[in-house]
């Protein structure tokens, strides 16, 4: 259960009338055994951490300020459960890579200073099966997960699932509509044009959805990267996503599409093209769900290189048990295949614990 600390007993000692102010602390722990094996890698036993959703702790909270006006903020911490360190991954990663964040809300929406999160992860996360799991679910591995296994396979998305130094305004909820637009700030001395922009879109009715996001990209993060180089060599990512969701009895439907270019903006021609595409379903079954999912990305290139034509598919099958409202155990079957190398299988149980 989230732990609250109810800040205005302190307050009004020191200044009677001061208004009140709430900071939660909750998160989420996740882990897994099993084998793992990606297509061109070899098969390994392992111990790991976020297998249906990325371990994480934080702090988030607000403050009332009268007519309807509310300040917030959020800190949020990746972490690997299995070893004990922090992120995501050992590299380049920020502590509070999740969230680093302080806000206004009210009747206009919510304007967010800080990190957040990037217009690609909730039209992504929200519309499959498998949910925001960067381990198995194929539609995320596709979009967001490189392999650095000797395959060279490259993530579709450029500049991760959230951006640094961002403006980040959303949407009041507009008959189940909401919108959210992102900028980021480069923060290049000298050179302005190293930005990131972009939008999306999620509208709910009852089981039925769709969501969507664009964006360009011309820096990564959550730190920068080689100036000049976000994905494959080029200096900027074009991309857009369209998802549907629907639902009928006990079963839910998703889909997803997405094409990227890469390319330069300033420089030599050529450009680098994926097309994506993904269908996921879940079906309740006693305290818990079966979950399967495919992805299959295909890329194009100009001029021709080694990559033109490489495919991947990845299919993943699993069934996640409810055993309370915030514990649930989970196993999960993959199989993954990248063109010209091994087909990769994976076979792993864990547990997920929210607090």
């Amino acid at each position: 259960m989230s732990k609250t600390v109810i800040a205005a007993a302190a307050a009004c000692a020191l200044c009677a009338g001061a208004s009140a102010q709430t900071a939660t602390i909750s998160g989420l722990f996740d882990a897994y055994a099993g084998t793992l094996q990606y297509s061109g890698s070899k098969r390994v036993s392992v111990v790991n951490s976020g297998g249906m959703s990325t371990s994480w702790w934080g702090i988030d909270g607000g403050e009332d300020l009268g007519g309807g006006l509310k300040a917030e903020f959020k800190l949020g911490s990746y972490f690997l459960g299995n070893t004990g360190a922090s992120g995501r991954f050992a590299g380049n990663e920020t502590f509070f890579s999740r969230n680093s964040y302080v806000g206004l809300s009210g009747p206009f929406g919510t304007v967010r200073l800080g990190r957040d999160g990037a217009p690609n992860f909730l039209p992504t996360a929200l519309f499959n099966s498998f949910g925001d799991s960067f381990a198995f679910s194929p539609i995320i591995l596709h979009a967001n997960v490189p392999l650095f296994n000797g395959t060279r396979w490259q993530s579709v998305n450029a500049a991760d699932t959230g951006w640094s130094n961002q403006i980040r305004y959303i949407t009041p909820n507009l008959g189940g509509f909401t919108g959210s637009l992102h900028y980021q700030f480069g923060q290049v001395s000298g050179d302005s044009s190293k930005n990131n922009i972009g939008a999306s879109f999620l509208y709910f009715n009852g089981r039925f959805g769709v969501g969507g996001f664009v964006h360009k990209i011309r820096i990564d993060n959550p730190l920068p990267g080689t100036i000049g180089d976000i994905k494959l060599g080029f200096s900027q990512q074009d991309a857009w996503m369209l998802s549907g969701k629907a639902g009928f009895g006990p079963a839910n439907i998703y889909a997803n599409y997405e094409e990227a270019k890469n390319s330069n903006y300033a420089g030599p021609p050529g450009d680098a093209k994926s097309k994506t595409w993904s269908v996921s379903a879940d079906v309740a079954i006693g305290a818990g769900k079966v979950m399967a999912a495919f992805a299959n990305t295909r890329w194009t290139t100009d001029p021709t290189s080694a990559r033109d034509g490489s495919k991947r598919e990845t299919f993943s099958l699993g069934y996640d048990y409810t055993l309370s409202k915030r514990t649930d155990l989970y196993a999960v079957y993959m199989n993954d295949r990248i063109t010209s190398f091994d087909r990769g299988n994976s076979y792993v149980a864990g547990i997920r614990h929210r607090f």
